[in-house]
């Protein structure tokens, strides 16, 4: 294996990463191009040894990743706050080099009102924008997403708070977003200050979000636990403040899917499941249903491994494979990295290998599909 690639997963600053030039848009490319994990290289670093999904050497791997964060600011209650989003977007870029990452879609967590780290696309815009070609953004975790966790806590929405979800809504279409998000229906704490959250997919604002995406022409990104019916929460999870029980969810999604078919619907973190119910079997009963919902695929071992979409020698899975092979337009990548700015002293899992090593084994035609062609379609990317 390549030592700077094998840095990476292990967390490892590199002194000289390889380095991959864009890649244009072009099968040709795509099919010179070597997708193995173990076979990542630099043109001067020799040969590439043939994969068994028969790649051959090339000029590095491409692809998009569709949902990642940039982790630029502390909050006011850190006794030195601090507001760094240009060190988070170069450390972005360079794994993003590193990786033959051609372009990332930076997103703004699911904030709860109030949270101390609480930010939004703002914030991050005008860092991002000084690099159009390697960026583009997806707006509202910090503000839309908060709206509908508000009126979750109320008996209704009221014509103030719709008129303000609205509008903001519209600020961030005028802003150049690429879609919403990223918000959610069902997100578990997992730890001491990590929230939980919870709003029915089909609450009035998902459903008013679903006709301003499908009338602007953008995705929702929506963070979904898969929940069919109610369930007691996981054994692991059973701390406030999650709840003791979880409420079904997917009868709801497919109401929020039915509601308007012409809004496209992402539902992030595809392989990674913490109820045991994210399975290929429902997935692929929901994309038989609901021609706009597209799934966006994260990798971690936080997550259920019987789930996942690699098994433990990291092969693909048979019923991963046929589900990729069967709906080849409807996945892209999305690893939920969140990239640190160097001055902040906070350390996250590193998430962005998974969807590599998937991409590494799979035919190169499907890869492209999955790793860039769909994200170009999907978000509306300019080539």
């Amino acid at each position: 294996m390549d030592r700077s690639v094998m840095e990476m997963a292990n967390g490892i600053e590199t002194a000289k990463p390889p380095m991959f030039g864009r890649v244009a848009h072009d099968p040709a490319a795509w099919r010179s191009v070597s997708l193995s994990f173990l076979a990542i290289r630099t043109s001067e670093a020799g040969t590439v040894p043939e994969t068994s999904v028969g790649a051959r050497p090339g000029r590095g791997v491409i692809y998009i990743d569709t949902h990642i964060h940039l982790d630029g600011r502390t909050g006011s209650h850190a006794p030195f706050p601090v507001r760094d989003f240009d060190g988070a977007a170069q450390v972005a870029l360079r794994r993003m080099d590193q990786l033959g990452i051609q372009r990332s879609i930076p997103l703004p967590p699911p904030f709860v009102p109030n949270h101390p780290n609480l930010y939004d696309y703002r914030d991050f815009l005008p860092v991002i924008r000084r690099y159009p070609d390697r960026f583009a953004f997806i707006g509202g975790g910090g503000t839309l997403n908060v709206m509908i966790q508000e009126a979750v806590q109320g008996s209704a929405v009221s014509p103030s708070l719709r008129r303000r979800f609205e509008e903001e809504a519209q600020e961030i279409v005028a802003a150049g977003a690429v879609g919403f998000g990223e918000t959610t229906a069902e997100h578990l704490s997992f730890h001491w200050g990590h929230p939980y959250e919870a709003a029915q997919p089909d609450h009035p604002l998902f459903l008013l979000l679903a006709d301003i995406a499908a009338r602007e022409g953008i995705i929702i990104d929506l963070h979904m636990e898969a929940v069919p019916r109610d369930m007691t929460v996981p054994v692991r999870f059973r701390f406030p403040p999650n709840p003791k029980v979880l409420k079904a969810n997917i009868a709801p999604l497919e109401r929020l899917l039915a509601y308007n078919r012409r809004a496209k619907i992402v539902w992030a973190h595809a392989g990674w499941d913490n109820t045991g119910h994210r399975t290929t079997r429902l997935m692929r009963a929901l994309l038989m249903k609901h021609p706009n919902l597209f799934f966006s695929i994260k990798i971690d071992r936080a997550s259920l491994p019987q789930s996942r979409p690699l098994d433990e020698e990291g092969g693909i899975k048979p019923q991963w494979l046929k589900l990729l092979e069967d709906f080849p337009d409807r996945f892209v990548i999305g690893s939920d990295q969140f990239y640190v700015a160097p001055r902040i002293q906070r350390r996250r899992p590193i998430s962005f290998m998974g969807p590599y090593k998937l991409l590494s084994r799979l035919p190169p035609d499907l890869a492209r599909k999955i790793g860039f062609d769909n994200a170009v379609r999907i978000y509306r990317l300019q080539d």
